[in-house]
């Protein structure tokens, strides 16, 4: 038993990072080895394994369908359209091969899954109803690019959107309804312009409110009802006053964008988003507890180094990334869930009753003790796609995983893999801008080639722009129907860092939400819309700091206490790990601060 941190240097940034023996438990249970690269490294390396929003036309390699697709035409493996992947028109364990001593598994692994053939999308068929423009997604019904949402209808442009209803470009809602341009807005009904707000009603331009009703241009109240700019109304007079806030108006709601903003520094934060969690450290947390250093978790328990696990229960699990679902011991894992127990380095691997399985891709329906398999249903005791019985596959396993010590796979840039270790980022199908790493992590295209990875030049989409955004009707009741014949050129121009689409068109269903929900058009192309929500959520990254409350104020002397806090006087000696920087110009209060000062 290991009882002493271990310090280790990252085989890919070369930072020093630390093991604990408590990581080193965990470890042994599973049987996997200690990392040697570094908690952030690591998410990186899964995340280019998948593309979450940029999409292509194509043609299934199966029916001939024309789809919509992940992959470029290049790709190495027939992708076919999820009908005819999901379906019995054909086997994957007829790709089945040898395993081949005189070759690293990696390679071999590699082979293999460049033939076998992909889903255009990953979506779970048939659950998908007249929403063809949507990826990681399962059971929605008339909506239109949403990616990675489940269970919601006539939403449009969002992510993370789950069980809601007429929703419009938001990012990480769950059992909304009338919403937009929302982030983490959970049982909210129009909802507009707000982030961290918990069942509210026809709330403006707010954040961090909850229970509340009737406000506007508010911060860190809690159940209230008719105000405005944290300032208490009547009834009747918050509707008179609301009356002279043109909301139709573009140019009305960019500068209460920019209002909200300004007031946004002049009061506390706490220094973690979350929700009846216990011991636990990291970023939007809600429901869970013993999680450290993970982002974005819903009902999890004893996990580190997690992110975007908002389908719970997750339990006992390290460096998974999305999804979850009533999923345990998962190490090294990306998009995998539903009912799985004990997966490791894998990719993409979904359904219940599934267990056992290493170095697995797009695993489908219920499988076990599976080893360097892809895209296979019901099957187990396969290796490389290659049927075994029991005794057979557990002795072929225990050599191969000694063989990856005895001749590990050097990538590009040097860097050893033998088992243990998630795929190199060279194996990835798709280059750093298509990835989901990319917004997250965004580099250039210099710092990225520079990095070793690879990079694709967006296509030249020469679309014939009709309407310039400048030009367009500043209020939505001067839009006229046949703004849905124009193609609207981006804002960005395709200037900006965002998979600028550089134009856009408004679809029916888009203009009816604004003219029902008296909202301005849109100057910004989908992409760009997505990528300035994601800024108002903070990195995947935390940082040691102190409690910036002291005494009656802030320590920047911006705010000024409403009551006295529990150290009187003095500055709170609370610490704490946040994904707020030192560097930003927030106020950041501990839990009890903060508490004390919501009203």
């Amino acid at each position: 038993m290991i009882t002493e941190n271990q310090v280790k240097i990252c085989q890919n940034c070369k930072q020093q990072f630390t093991i604990e023996p408590e990581d080193f438990d965990f470890y042994e249970k599973v049987e996997v080895p200690a990392p040697s690269w570094c908690p952030e490294c690591r998410i990186k390396r899964r995340m280019i394994f998948m593309n979450q929003r940029v999409l292509y036309k194509g043609t299934c390699d199966l029916c001939q369908k024309e789809i919509i697709s992940l992959f470029d035409s290049n790709t190495p493996f027939p992708v076919y359209c999820n009908a005819c992947w999901w379906s019995d028109k054909w086997d994957p364990i007829d790709y089945g091969q040898e395993y081949d001593f005189s070759q690293s598994f990696f390679e071999q692994f590699q082979e293999l899954y460049s033939k076998v053939p992909w889903p255009a999308l990953q979506t779970i068929e048939p659950s998908l109803v007249n929403s063809e423009y949507c990826n990681i997604c399962s059971y929605l019904k008339n909506c239109y690019l949403l990616f990675n949402s489940d269970y919601s209808e006539d939403c449009v442009y969002g992510t993370y959107v789950e069980r809601s209803k007429q929703c419009l470009d938001n990012a990480m809602i769950d059992l909304c309804e009338l919403c937009y341009e929302g982030t983490n807005i959970q049982k909210c009904f129009k909802t507009m312009f707000s982030s961290n707000c918990w069942e509210c009603v026809d709330v403006y331009f707010s954040r961090n409110l909850r229970g509340c009703q009737n406000c506007f241009g508010c911060i860190n109240l809690r159940n209230k009802k008719y105000f405005i700019f944290n300032k208490s109304y009547t009834k009747d007079k918050y509707f008179k006053e609301l009356e002279k806030f043109k909301l139709g108006s573009y140019e009305t709601v960019e500068q209460l964008r920019k209002k909200l903003q300004e007031l946004n520094l002049t009061y506390p934060k706490k220094y973690m988003e979350g929700l009846q969690s216990k011991n636990v450290s990291g970023d939007y947390i809600f429901f869970s507890k013993n999680i450290f250093q993970s982002f974005e978790i819903g009902g999890a328990e004893d996990c580190k180094f997690c992110q975007f696990l908002f389908i719970s229960p997750t339990k006992d699990s390290y460096d998974f990334t999305m999804w979850g679902g009533n999923a345990t011991q998962m190490y090294e894992c990306m998009g995998c869930g539903g009912g799985q127990n004990n997966i490791r380095f894998s990719y993409e691997c979904w359904s219940d009753d599934t267990m056992n399985l290493e170095y697995c891709m797009l695993s489908k329906k219920s499988c076990s003790d599976l080893f360097g398999c892809v895209a296979l249903g019901k099957k187990s005791h396969c290796i490389l796609n290659k049927q075994y019985d029991e005794d057979s596959f557990k002795k072929l396993r225990t050599k191969i995983i000694q063989h990856t010590r005895e001749m590990p796979y050097k990538d590009k840039r040097g860097r050893t893999y033998t088992y243990g270790e998630f795929l190199s980022p060279d194996f990835s199908v798709f280059a750093y801008n298509e990835s989901f790493v990319y917004e997250h992590f965004p580099l250039t295209k210099k710092q990225a080639l520079e990095q070793g990875y690879s990079w694709k030049d967006l296509k030249e989409r020469g679309y014939e722009v009709t309407a310039e955004p400048q030009d367009l009707p500043d209020h939505i009741k001067d839009v006229q129907d046949d703004i849905l014949k124009k193609v609207i050129g981006c804002q960005h121009q395709g200037k900006c860092n965002e998979q600028c689409t550089t134009a856009f068109k408004i679809i029916p269903q888009e203009l009816q939400f604004y003219k029902k929900m008296n909202l301005p058009l849109p100057r910004f192309c989908p992409n760009c819309r997505h990528y300035q929500r994601l800024k108002q959520r903070n990195p995947l990254k935390l940082w040691h700091r102190e409690c910036q409350c002291a005494g009656g104020k802030s320590d920047n002397k911006v705010y000024k206490n409403a009551i006295k806090h529990f150290h009187g006087s003095n500055h709170c000696p609370n610490e704490f790990e946040t994904t707020y920087s030192p560097k930003r110009k927030e106020i950041v209060y501990c839990e009890k601060c903060y508490q004390q000062e919501v009203v």
